[in-house]
């Protein structure tokens, strides 16, 4: 008898449909901008939502944001948290300068998104992240759209600069303290400027600044954008022209386009002065008695190294010294003069004047600090963000000091075994060990020290430090065992306490104590 068996229908599986999005961005906040913003928004939506394999995760739209940096991009930074979240397969973009024209910015965004499953796709360029030859072509273009801005930027700064030549009032802050400008010449707003007639007045005739202010706040008198007013904005109102009716155009100017980081002009560039160009506040024989009691109070003040040359990167703002006394030990800080005004917040990094010193030298290249040789080699310090320290040089060139947060108060506390046996004393030729001191600071010393007839005073180092210095002997970002074994045979601790990275390939790189 013949053998009969049932085959089951096969049903096919529905295919998961991808979620895409789409991200949209103008960098000027103008009319037809803005109808191009709206016009891409539209494009998406239907282009999208027609696709029977697509699921629309929606249209991400920044309006009036440049595409040089990503930290004000509120928009494109929520689609990538959104990626990150795992509610999105695809992102949509009309181009490369659309997306980012800052290549270290692009590339950094696409690979991470890359290595989440998160394709990016360009499509004036046909360019999809997740081909073969994408991140090549992307390097290639997004370099030329980089360039691009750079020559945009350039071309943009010659037609100010030819303004200024022919003493055109290039307007670039609309609003100043006591004026308003009314798209051809500044108005005189009087109640504001009832307020800068009584501080040029109160200065002249000899009242310190904190009484003024005092009496400002008793006042009820708020800045522009309504903060009380701070010892920055009464320096910034006294030494302003625009209240005797002149200008002086190209104070400041904008060094890299991609960094948007603007320079005090300090002589790298002409300045152009334009007389009676709109109607004075302040009568010019009051400005010029102010200017001179300015000159005698900032002579009376001491002029440290640091005075007027560090300058904050994440605010804008001058940083201050700052000296105060625990337990009876005299302490001397730098910090970030928004940390200190009504109204404003800043995260920057303060520095000790000794570890200042110590790392200015150090990037220098000095065997120690010297005011005066670094007041002839230092234009201005930036403190960057992430700590780190920009020395812009007297000759053009500029040195970067890495900050590895070596001196921070608060630190985690790590305890790492691949250092065991590997940290080696260069005084007394013994090995490092290390020791837990109630789980708050574990650190590394000199066995030497504990044995009798051996004379050791090498320096002991925290475990959190011997990792921070090892990521950056490494290259890397963060500290990483395997790759500390794989790499290095020895570390050996100089008598100043510098340090010898030994590799198994049989070079040595030294990092250098401050």
């Amino acid at each position: 008898m013949a053998k009969v068996s049932r085959i089951e229908p096969k049903i096919l599986a529905l295919k998961k449909r991808r979620r895409v999005a789409a991200y949209a961005r103008v960098s000027m906040e103008t009319d037809r901008l803005a109808h191009s913003l709206s016009a891409q928004v539209s494009y998406y939506n239907d282009l999208i939502q027609s696709n029977p394999e697509w699921e629309f995760a929606g249209v991400y739209a920044d309006f009036g944001i440049s595409g040089t940096g990503t930290a004000k991009r509120e928009e494109f930074n929520r689609l990538i948290a959104d990626c990150e979240a795992g509610k999105i397969d695809i992102v949509l973009t009309k181009s490369i300068s659309r997306f980012a024209r800052n290549t270290v910015d692009l590339l950094s965004t696409v690979r991470h998104l890359k290595e989440i499953g998160v394709e990016v796709r360009f499509e004036k360029e046909n360019i999809h992240s997740f081909s073969g030859d994408g991140e090549l072509m992307l390097s290639i273009l997004a370099s030329f759209a980089q360039e691009e801005v750079r020559s945009l930027s350039e071309n943009s700064k010659w037609g100010i600069r030819k303004t200024y030549q022919n003493g055109t009032d290039g307007v670039r802050n609309k609003k100043v303290f006591g004026y308003r400008y009314d798209g051809e010449k500044y108005v005189v707003k009087e109640d504001e400027a009832e307020a800068v007639k009584f501080i040029f007045e109160q200065t002249a005739a000899g009242v310190s600044a904190s009484e003024i202010l005092a009496e400002l706040k008793k006042r009820r008198v708020k800045s522009w954008r309504g903060y009380d007013f701070t010892y920055s904005h009464l320096n910034g109102i006294l030494k302003n022209e625009i209240y005797i009716g002149d200008r002086r155009l190209q104070k400041c100017y904008e060094e890299d386009p991609i960094k948007h980081n603007k320079i005090k002009n300090r002589g790298e560039l002409p300045q152009y002065y334009i007389s009676g160009c709109h109607e004075p506040v302040i009568d010019k024989g009051t400005f010029a008695k102010v200017q001179e009691i300015l000159k005698e109070r900032a002579e009376a003040v001491p002029v440290y190294p640091f005075t007027g040359r560090i300058r904050c990167g994440v605010c804008g703002r001058a940083f201050t010294r700052k000296k105060g006394k625990v337990r009876g030990k005299v302490y001397v800080h730098w910090i970030c003069r928004g940390k200190k005004e009504t109204g404003t917040t800043c995260s920057s990094v303060n520095f000790g004047e000794e570890e200042l010193e110590a790392a200015a030298a150090q990037a220098l290249g000095l065997d120690a600090f010297d005011g005066e040789r670094f007041g002839e080699m230092v234009r201005e310090v930036t403190v960057l963000p992430n700590g780190n320290l920009q020395l812009r040089l007297s000759d053009g060139g500029a040195k970067v000091w890495k900050n590895l947060r070596l001196h921070q108060a608060r630190h985690e506390v790590t305890v790492t075994d691949c250092f065991q046996g590997k940290i080696r004393c260069a005084i007394c030729g013994n090995t490092y060990h290390r020791v837990n001191a109630g789980g708050k600071w574990v650190y590394w010393y000199c066995i030497g020290k504990k044995r009798d007839h051996v004379e050791c005073h090498a320096v002991n180092y925290a475990d959190f430090k011997l990792r921070r210095i090892s990521a950056s002997i490494l290259g890397l970002e963060e500290f990483d065992e395997d790759e500390f074994e794989r790499k290095i045979k020895e570390i050996l601790v100089l008598e100043n306490g510098s340090m010898e990275f030994r590799f198994h390939e049989g070079r040595t790189e030294t990092w250098e104590r401050m």
